[in-house]
């Protein structure tokens, strides 16, 4: 669609180019003269084809219990492929914009409606690719309602055939026109909403929830002047706020949301698993009874009336006073499931629970309810998905997560796993489910070794491979050696290679480095009374593991730097089990009530200093949870490393024969105290008497302090001076006498003359 010219519009805060070019084009194509986006030459939006499919499909509902697609394929039996067509490409509409989608799940959908056709149309690459995108959360609703989507849809577009070509003309040209065509329609409002952004993404935001924006006009309203018109409102809120801030407005991100936000809201959807308890509900199928009734609930036989959003402080109040007979743990625990219960879970999450082997899944509906009866208890309302999958067939990470002990847990880090099966439950054709391969995230594929990375680093092709292949494998990797073979600096060039280099973050461990450091832990902070108080805070590697979990395509990289300096076991804490069981959820020191797992595409690349601590020192569980790659100056890649770069900047080659010479006089008996040769491939080498200091001040320090109490100074300096070791160099091992090399050495030009 042409959008009106001038340059106040909205940039859309979304990574969706793809979904909002394919969903414009195709409203243009269809609304303007009925031609079908995937086949040009057909009238697949003609008001003969849109009138064919409401009578097939409006019409003519299928109550049975079967999936949707057989139903709709039931529903289209015989119908000619303009009208299968128009079906397709209005379930497209429906998919493109849902990050709760997967590009295969999107794909399979429409695939399936288009190989109805007599003469099956094909995806171009612009729509598969945007089917990769994502524009909002369309939450458990949008699968289950797309029967509702569709229906809307059709009757939309029959309607719109019956307005004047003037207003249809004007309403593709202009926002508000088709605002007010769009709000006049009978549709669900997340599909107005849809069609709103699709057709003028300019212009509204990219959201379907019609509460949260108006949370964002109320919070922001004193950005703009207020009219009656919500949505010019949100525009010139939107764009005032673009203005201050240079560029694009986000409000699910900070520093926006936290002010149309109340701090009970959550950042984002939660998962829930929820246990019956039998002996206190006297009721031994009592999950049976929530599927049927459409709630959850929790036995409260001592709690009392709590108020839904109540802080912890207030339900724990509540659970001490109605348990004094169960002991301390128990009442921590307690406090915990009824505080998540009534506070931390809300309409949009989803909950399952375990019956005979099968998960059910269900999305909460509504807030939380005390009920007074002959057993007290809260309940949520829920909708509950009508299929179950089997437990056996569920990804290995879902599995393992149902095994957490408790009445209530989160499992939020199953979201996209379930997500998965809701879609799946959706869009299934065949009677039995198979459950795709994309629901349990995989290790993304890493990029191989290319030769233009060899030749940056000096190091052969092969090797860089191999080192690619380890990481891909193990996911965990220490590169170590003696000081200045380039450990550091290959981990952070293996960390761009891979990935983007906002996904790679470095860490450096030393003795005092802590758990709370790099995990999470209290940190001080002011409180909302000005008081400072103390807030839990994420480390780094929580951090950069709930990105990954966030993108579960990309590959992240930490570098943990001078890894063997820290007490490690002191540091990972139960993140030890995780490096080796990582779709194994674990319990968390500082959130009892949360479980936790490392994202499949998160990779850790650890520098370890031999000359600081032996390999044999370090803790026996790092080393059986670690793939170790030797970075030594007597071993490939670091070997010839300062010969190749030498020749390839066409210097001289006498600093390689140094450092030989150097490696040679320290000898294998103290391997682990060789240099290595990033100390000679820096610029201060090349200029006068740059040598002679850094042999004077960086190596020499080093050998001082590795032979403290074995070798005065004087004995290091005259074994390992520069003049000794290019004597060395020229005369080939044990070649001139150190004597007569000292005679050479001009202590004030810092080189030998």
């Amino acid at each position: 669609m042409n959008n009106p010219a001038g340059p106040r519009v909205l940039e859309s805060p979304k990574p969706d180019e793809h979904i909002r070019a394919v969903g414009r084009r195709m409203l243009e194509n269809g609304l303007s003269t009925g031609a079908s986006y995937l086949e040009p030459q057909r009238s697949a939006w003609s008001l003969a084809s849109v009138e064919d499919l409401r009578r097939r499909y409006n019409e003519r509902p299928d109550e049975s219990s079967d999936k949707f697609l057989v139903k709709l394929q039931r529903q289209l039996s015989d119908a000619p492929d303009s009208t299968i067509l128009l079906a397709a490409e209005l379930l497209m509409l429906h998919a493109l914009p849902l990050s709760n989608l997967t590009r295969e799940n999107k794909r399979r959908r429409i695939e399936t409606v288009l190989g109805w056709m007599r003469e099956p149309a094909s995806l171009p690459p612009d729509v598969i690719e945007a089917f990769a995108e994502g524009s909002w959360h369309g939450g458990q609703g949008a699968n289950q309602n797309v029967w509702r989507w569709l229906a809307n849809l059709v009757e939309f577009v029959e309607a719109w055939w019956t307005m004047p070509s003037e207003e249809r003309a004007q309403a593709l040209r202009d926002p508000w026109t088709w605002r007010d065509i769009i709000r006049s329609a009978e549709m669900l409002p997340s599909l107005q909403e849809c069609l709103l952004y699709i057709a003028f993404p300019q212009y509204f935001l990219p959201s379907v929830s019609t509460s949260d924006k108006r949370r964002i006009r109320e919070a922001f309203k004193d950005v703009s002047q207020q009219t009656n018109d919500h949505d010019r409102d949100l525009f010139d809120i939107t764009l005032n706020l673009q203005e201050r801030a240079g560029g694009e407005v986000d409000y699910y991100r900070s520093p926006y949301v936290e002010q149309w936000r109340s701090p009970s809201d959550r950042a984002a959807r939660r998962a829930w698993l929820v246990r019956p308890r039998p002996p206190q509900l006297g009721d031994d199928h009592h999950a049976d009874r929530w599927r049927n009734e459409g709630f959850v609930s929790l036995a409260a036989a001592h709690l009392s009336n709590v108020e839904p959003g109540s802080e912890r402080s207030v339900v724990a109040a509540a659970v001490e006073d109605g348990y004094q007979h169960s002991d301390y743990a128990q009442r921590l625990r307690l406090t915990t499931e009824y505080h998540s219960f009534l506070s931390r879970m809300a309409p949009g999450d989803l909950v399952v629970t375990v019956r005979d082997g099968s998960l059910w899944i269900g999305e909460v509906t509504g807030e939380a309810s005390y009920v007074e009866n002959e057993s007290p208890t809260l309940t949520r309302s829920v909708d509950w998905v009508n299929q179950p999958f089997p437990v056996e067939d569920l990804p290995t990470s879902l599995a393992a997560d149902l095994d957490q002990q408790g009445t209530l847990v989160d499992l939020t880090g199953d979201l996209n796993a379930l997500d998965a099966l809701i879609a799946l439950d959706a869009d299934v054709v065949d009677e039995e489910p198979v459950l795709p391969s994309d629901i349990e995230a995989d290790v993304p594929t890493l990029k191989r070794a290319t030769t233009e990375l060899a030749d940056h680093l000096n190091v052969e092709r092969e090797w860089l491979q191999e080192a690619l292949d380890v990481l891909q494998d193990r996911q965990q990797m220490i590169l170590y050696g003696p000081p200045g073979t380039g450990k550091t600096y290959m981990a952070r060039e293996l960390g761009r290679h891979v990935t983007d280099r906002d996904a790679v973050q470095l860490v450096q461990f030393h003795p005092s480095y802590t758990y709370e450091d790099f995990f999470e832990g209290y940190r001080p902070a002011p409180m909302s009374d000005g008081v400072v108080g103390f807030k839990l805070q994420a480390g780094p590697l929580r951090q950069l593991a709930a990105e990954a979990r966030e993108n579960p395509t990309r590959p992240y990289v930490l570098i943990i730097d001078e890894i063997n300096r820290a007490n490690l076991a002191k540091v990972f804490g139960e993140l030890y089990y995780l490096l080796e069981y990582r779709r194994e959820p674990v319990l968390l020191q500082y959130s009892p009530d949360v479980s936790f797992t490392l994202p499949p595409n998160l990779f850790l690349i650890g520098t370890m200093n031999t000359a600081d601590r032996s390999i044999a020192l370090v803790d026996a569980a790092i080393r059986r949870r670690f793939a170790f790659m030797e970075f030594h100056p007597d071993e490939p890649p670091v070997k010839d490393m300062l010969r190749t770069w030498l020749r390839k900047g066409d210097k001289d080659l006498d600093r390689a024969d140094l450092l030989d010479s150097l490696n040679a006089a320290i000898g294998d008996e103290d391997r682990d105290f060789k240099i290595g040769p990033s100390y000679l491939m820096k610029p201060d080498a090349e200029r006068e008497g740059g040598l002679a200091r850094i042999w004077r001040y960086s190596i020499l320090p080093l050998l001082e302090e590795h032979y403290y109490g074995r070798m005065s100074r004087e004995q290091v300096n005259e074994r390992f001076g520069l003049a000794t070791v290019r004597a060395r160099a020229v005369n080939g091992a044990g070649g001139a006498d150190p004597e007569i090399a000292a005679d050479a050495y001009d202590s004030d030009a810092g080189e030998v003359t």
